[in-house]
């Protein structure tokens, strides 16, 4: 009965969208069963069907090709960089298997950034988040423009997939705006879901699969989410209708690769800056936190992690995580909101956080595997303020709803895959 847990998972998530939603009487079931069907597909046909399962173990093979690609060109600028071997031995960059968190993570993702130019150049990108969102748009009925937001979510940054809607942000109801910010919270660009699929690679995990099946689900679990918290109550400018018209802004193939390339970089350098100092503050607030403890019973060690083990492991249990994983989960879950994903994919790789189970390990994979978290919601009205000025307002009103949106649209995905195990 076990494996069955993770329908206590759906059961609350759904029941705290039910809870805050701002108006009961108009959700729309249809599209919410849609959705929850479209995300069992999805998950059933990665997790069960032999052929889409070996498709996407190939792809994740591929992406590691990726890391290989971009070490490539990581080892002429670092090559004088001396590392140490698995063994403790000192060897010089370029051996195989070398490992620079800094260096590594930041080639694949401006190799990622420069494909995604190119393709982004050569009209590739567009027609596939168009097809998808055809889809989409027809399964669940929403509009055109949640519809090619959400998709685009699931290849690209949070910011570039508002850019393929932007002349319909002005128009926009308060409902779709909600919906495309969630899907944003949601997804995980494929720049970044690289990455983590390699710091997997790296530690024995075999995560692409995995990972590309949680950033697939997130796009119609934001939807059912978002649509049940704040149900469209007003006309759409785009519903039944998905056009795509998306000039790209880059002069030729080399502009293309320039600009992704520094793009690509201004990325990585964030990501870098961001877990400089987001564990350096951990480190100091954990240092409080135990010296306040251990002033009233010095075998106290309070910490972060222990907050967040307590805090969020109910999610865990409801979810469906075994026994052994639950604390381990709970801490996941709570870096990856406060803190970001990057820190929690990093601890569950580098085994700082342990997690034992193969079951435990697909939940928690999918679960953190998304953008939601309070620095991210910053960013995203940051970006879409600029492309919408007008707009501004509404999102700064809308920006903790899209938090919990994505957050709980990641829970049920992961819950949605646990049944499966």
């Amino acid at each position: 009965m076990h494996r069955f847990h993770g329908i206590i998972g759906i059961v609350l998530i759904l029941g705290l969208a039910f809870l805050l939603s701002n108006n009961k009487k108009k959700i729309n079931y249809r599209l919410v069963l849609s959705g929850l069907a479209l995300q069992l597909i999805i998950a059933i046909s990665i997790l069960r069907v032999d052929a889409i399962r070996s498709f996407f173990q190939t792809l994740g093979k591929g992406m590691q090709k990726i890391e290989h690609f971009a070490k490539a060109g990581v080892d002429f600028a670092y090559g004088g960089i001396a590392t140490m071997s698995y063994d403790g031995t000192p060897q010089k960059f370029e051996a195989p298997g070398s490992f620079v968190f800094a260096f590594n993570v930041t080639a694949t993702i401006i190799l990622v950034c420069v494909l995604v130019a190119v393709f982004y150049y050569l009209g590739i990108m567009q027609r596939i988040v168009a097809v998808i969102a055809r889809g989409m748009n027809v399964l669940m009925r929403v509009s055109g423009s949640e519809a090619l937001s959400n998709v685009a979510s699931a290849f690209v940054g949070q910011v570039e997939a508002q850019v393929m809607i932007r002349p319909y942000l002005k128009g926009m109801t308060k409902s779709e705006l909600l919906a495309s910010m969630s899907g944003s919270l949601a997804c995980i660009a494929g720049g970044i879901l690289i990455v983590y699929a390699n710091m997997g690679a790296q530690a024995g995990m075999d995560l692409a699969p995995k990972l590309i099946m949680a950033s697939l689900m997130a796009a119609p679990g934001a939807l059912i989410i978002s649509k049940i918290i704040y149900p469209e109550t007003e006309a759409s400018e785009t519903m039944g209708k998905v056009k795509l018209e998306v000039k790209s802004e880059y002069t030729n193939l080399i502009d293309a690769i320039t600009h992704g390339a520094g793009d690509g970089f201004k990325i990585a350098m964030n990501v870098i800056a961001m877990i400089i100092g987001f564990i350096a503050l951990i480190a100091l607030l954990d240092w409080c936190l135990l010296s306040i403890a251990h002033l009233f019973n010095p075998n106290f060690d309070l910490t972060l992690d222990w907050i967040f083990g307590k805090i969020f492991y109910p999610f865990a249990w409801a979810m469906g995580v075994p026994s052994e994983d639950l604390s381990s989960t709970a801490t996941l879950l709570g870096q990856k909101l406060t803190v970001n994903e990057f820190l929690a994919f990093k601890n569950l790789t580098s085994n700082t956080v342990p997690i034992v189970t193969e079951k435990g390990l697909l939940i928690v994979s999918i679960a953190i595997c998304g953008f939601a978290n309070f620095s991210s919601v910053g960013m995203l009205i940051g970006g879409i303020g600029t492309l919408a000025p007008e707009r501004r307002p509404d999102l700064a009103k809308l920006g903790i709803k899209a938090l919990i949106c994505g957050t709980l649209a990641s829970y049920l995905s992961a819950s949605i895959a646990g049944i499966l195990v």
